[in-house]
Protein backbone atom coordinates (compact mmCIF):
# COMPACT_ATOMS: atom_id res chain seq x y z
CA UNK A 1 0.00 0.00 0.00
CA UNK A 2 2.93 2.38 -0.50
CA UNK A 3 1.53 5.84 -0.62
CA UNK A 4 3.65 8.59 -2.12
CA UNK A 5 2.86 12.02 -1.97
CA UNK A 6 4.52 15.22 -3.62
CA UNK A 7 4.25 18.49 -2.73
CA UNK A 8 5.86 21.58 -4.58
CA UNK A 9 5.40 24.73 -5.74
CA UNK A 10 6.28 23.92 -9.32
CA UNK A 11 4.65 23.18 -12.33
CA UNK A 12 5.08 20.13 -15.25
CA UNK A 13 3.45 19.46 -18.55
CA UNK A 14 4.08 15.80 -18.59
CA UNK A 15 1.77 15.01 -15.69
CA UNK A 16 0.84 11.22 -16.45
CA UNK A 17 4.46 10.06 -17.26
CA UNK A 18 5.87 12.17 -14.13
CA UNK A 19 3.26 9.65 -12.25
CA UNK A 20 4.16 5.89 -13.72
CA UNK A 21 7.71 6.89 -13.38
CA UNK A 22 7.18 8.10 -9.46
CA UNK A 23 5.29 4.72 -9.11
CA UNK A 24 7.23 2.91 -10.64
CA UNK A 25 10.60 4.48 -8.68
CA UNK A 26 8.55 3.20 -5.56
CA UNK A 27 7.88 0.19 -6.25
CA UNK A 28 11.23 -0.88 -7.47
CA UNK A 29 12.69 1.06 -4.31
CA UNK A 30 10.62 -0.88 -2.06
CA UNK A 31 10.43 -3.95 -3.59
CA UNK A 32 6.69 -4.08 -3.68
CA UNK A 33 4.57 -4.54 -6.26
CA UNK A 34 3.45 -1.54 -8.26
CA UNK A 35 -0.27 -2.86 -8.23
CA UNK A 36 -0.43 -1.59 -5.06
CA UNK A 37 1.08 1.96 -5.30
CA UNK A 38 -0.51 5.03 -5.01
CA UNK A 39 1.50 8.59 -6.39
CA UNK A 40 0.07 11.97 -5.82
CA UNK A 41 1.29 15.33 -7.02
CA UNK A 42 0.36 18.18 -5.65
CA UNK A 43 1.98 21.39 -7.69
CA UNK A 44 1.90 24.85 -7.78
CA UNK A 45 1.89 25.40 -4.13
CA UNK A 46 2.65 28.14 -2.65
CA UNK A 47 6.08 27.28 -1.05
CA UNK A 48 9.26 28.51 0.77
CA UNK A 49 12.13 26.60 1.71
CA UNK A 50 15.40 28.52 3.41
CA UNK A 51 13.67 31.90 3.06
CA UNK A 52 13.75 31.51 -0.78
CA UNK A 53 10.65 30.05 -3.45
CA UNK A 54 13.02 28.09 -5.42
CA UNK A 55 12.13 25.03 -6.63
CA UNK A 56 11.22 22.69 -3.30
CA UNK A 57 9.51 20.03 -2.43
CA UNK A 58 7.83 17.91 0.56
CA UNK A 59 7.48 14.47 -0.19
CA UNK A 60 5.42 12.03 2.07
CA UNK A 61 5.99 8.26 1.77
CA UNK A 62 3.65 6.02 3.67
CA UNK A 63 4.12 1.94 3.43
CA UNK A 64 3.15 -1.00 5.72
CA UNK A 65 6.22 -2.68 7.36
CA UNK A 66 8.56 0.50 6.42
CA UNK A 67 11.32 0.62 8.76
CA UNK A 68 14.44 2.73 9.52
CA UNK A 69 17.16 0.50 7.68
CA UNK A 70 15.26 1.53 4.77
CA UNK A 71 14.98 5.29 4.89
CA UNK A 72 18.20 6.44 3.80
CA UNK A 73 18.47 4.55 0.74
CA UNK A 74 14.89 5.63 -0.06
CA UNK A 75 15.86 8.84 0.65
CA UNK A 76 18.71 8.69 -1.82
CA UNK A 77 16.74 7.43 -4.70
CA UNK A 78 13.38 9.57 -3.91
CA UNK A 79 15.43 12.70 -4.07
CA UNK A 80 17.43 11.50 -7.08
CA UNK A 81 14.40 11.00 -8.73
CA UNK A 82 12.74 14.20 -8.15
CA UNK A 83 16.37 15.80 -9.30
CA UNK A 84 16.30 14.30 -12.31
CA UNK A 85 12.80 14.53 -13.25
CA UNK A 86 11.91 17.98 -11.25
CA UNK A 87 14.95 19.72 -11.69
CA UNK A 88 14.48 19.99 -7.62
CA UNK A 89 17.69 20.33 -5.87
CA UNK A 90 17.88 17.92 -3.17
CA UNK A 91 19.19 20.42 -0.84
CA UNK A 92 15.60 21.34 -1.43
CA UNK A 93 13.65 18.25 -0.59
CA UNK A 94 11.88 17.07 2.39
CA UNK A 95 10.64 13.74 3.41
CA UNK A 96 8.73 12.37 6.29
CA UNK A 97 8.29 8.37 6.02
CA UNK A 98 6.17 6.55 7.95
CA UNK A 99 4.58 3.50 8.55
CA UNK A 100 1.01 2.82 9.51
CA UNK A 101 -0.16 0.18 11.37
CA UNK A 102 -2.20 -2.16 8.99
CA UNK A 103 -5.39 -2.04 11.17
CA UNK A 104 -5.33 1.56 10.91
CA UNK A 105 -5.28 1.73 6.86
CA UNK A 106 -7.97 0.70 4.69
CA UNK A 107 -8.48 -0.91 1.50
CA UNK A 108 -11.33 -2.96 -0.51
CA UNK A 109 -13.70 -2.66 2.44
CA UNK A 110 -11.51 -3.87 5.02
CA UNK A 111 -7.83 -2.96 6.73
CA UNK A 112 -4.29 -4.80 5.69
Amino acid sequence: MPVLHIHTNISIDKQSDFLAQASSTVASALGKPESYVMVLFSECKPMSFAGTQEPTAFVELKSLGLNDTQTKDLSLKLCSFLEESLNIDASRIYIAFSSPERAMFGWNKSTF
